[in-house]
């Protein structure tokens, strides 16, 4: 299916949308078609958001609120934002070959990798992969989760495999620290291997800042904009001790979490412990919650202290998150910009990174990170609707 080039590079399209549930980011890149690790150039970013009653749907969908026939109509809606962020990419990327793939992870509206809500292993991410397949005349990647929940993973982290390839050293033991709505990590050994890889979710990040502010804040604000208004708050320890004591954070890894566990009903519970206490203190609590969350999950990595944390993810334009993590860490903390990946666009990268694996029919989960039994090739394709002379 891949065509061949001279330099040995494919050009592909990734397309994140987060747990944050607020647009969809777009990446065009070049990746290395052959090596034991294989690097991804970026060439474009752009990223498109949801409008406010849209991104009030999708909310409703993952808390389980909104209707069926709703639902199918925000299906269709986020692929039409996802695919405008992918064309905004494309026009601003350097001449070239057309791009090979697109991989789009959609927009998860619910994760149950053991069962435990639904009775059934599964993971749901919306948005039509024949809408960015028709807008864009590329095949497609989607759905690239439930084949490592088969395997009896738990479905993510599923970066860690781009992480191996594009970030690992020989000689640093690195963390690499996504702040998105959940907070995520995912340790490489100085030197290590693929399969000695570790990563998964460890605590609350943007999803439940962003709460606050929803909740509590300004009237039409979203976040807290660079951490400025938790920079005057000071956190209420006992809150943060409390939280802390709940069995997610003991649990071992693998692990994965979502807006069941960190969503509507977290932030409701937060607040509610948190009454009587100031905007700025709200946030300044919930950064030092993240940030001990973080910590928690680095001590469940592996032993001894890592040399360098590189975050990532809307959660790394938050300078007071960032500096409580630095601070619980007492390990030097920069964005990944310090190793060649923008930090807005990694996750999308990443998925660019694990469509070319698909269409490769190589493997793209990491069995020590989801907990799958075996490697798996991820993923459904999905051609563009105008037929090729002489088929593909």
């Amino acid at each position: 299916m891949s065509r061949s080039d001279a330099a040995g590079r494919a050009r592909v399209v990734g397309i994140m949308s987060g747990t944050s549930s607020d647009g969809a980011d777009a990446a065009v890149v070049e990746i290395d078609r052959a090596g034991a690790r294989r690097s991804t150039q970026l060439l474009a970013f752009a990223s498109r958001p949801y409008s406010d009653e849209l991104r009030r749907r999708v909310l409703g969908a993952q808390e389980g609120t909104l209707p069926l026939r709703d639902l199918f109509r925000v299906h269709v809606e986020v692929a039409e934002i996802a695919s405008a962020a992918a064309r905004a990419a494309l026009d601003a990327a350097p001449p070239g070959p057309p791009p090979e793939v697109v991989g789009y992870h959609g927009q998860t509206v619910f994760h149950d990798p053991h069962g435990e809500r639904s009775g059934k292993r599964v993971t749901v991410q919306i948005g039509e992969p024949a809408v960015l397949a028709a807008a864009l005349g590329i095949p497609v990647v989607s759905g690239f989760r439930m084949a490592d929940l088969l395997a009896g993973g738990e479905g993510a982290p599923l970066v860690p495999r781009f992480d191996y390839h594009q970030l690992a050293s020989d000689t640093s033991d690195r963390v690499l620290l996504n702040l998105g709505g959940i907070a995520n990590l995912t340790r490489l050994r100085a030197g290590g291997r693929l399969e000695e890889t570790l990563a998964f979710d460890c605590g609350p990040g943007n999803m439940l800042l962003d709460g606050i502010v929803g909740a509590v804040g300004p009237a039409g604000a979203r976040y807290d904009a660079e951490g400025a208004l938790a920079a005057g708050g000071r956190a209420a320890e006992d809150v943060v001790r409390y939280f802390l004591s709940e069995p997610f954070f003991a649990r071992t890894p693998p692990k994965s979490a979502g807006r069941e566990e960190f969503g509507a009903g977290y932030l409701s519970r937060f607040l509610a412990r948190t009454e009587g206490l100031s905007l700025r203190d709200r946030l300044r609590t919930a950064c030092a919650l993240t940030a001990a969350a973080v910590a928690r999950g680095v001590e469940q990595s592996g032993k001894g202290r890592p040399d360098e944390v590189y975050v990532s993810g809307g959660g790394a334009n938050n300078a007071t998150l960032v500096q409580d993590i630095a601070a619980c860490l007492r390990v030097p903390v920069a964005g990944t910009e310090a190793l060649g990946v923008p930090s807005e666009a990694k996750e999308a990268m990443a998925f660019a990174f694990l469509a070319f694996e698909s269409i490769c029919c190589r493997a793209g989960n990491v069995p020590s990170a989801t907990g799958a039994a075996r490697e798996v090739v991820l993923g459904s394709i999905t051609p563009p609707p105008s037929p090729r002379r002489g088929g593909c």
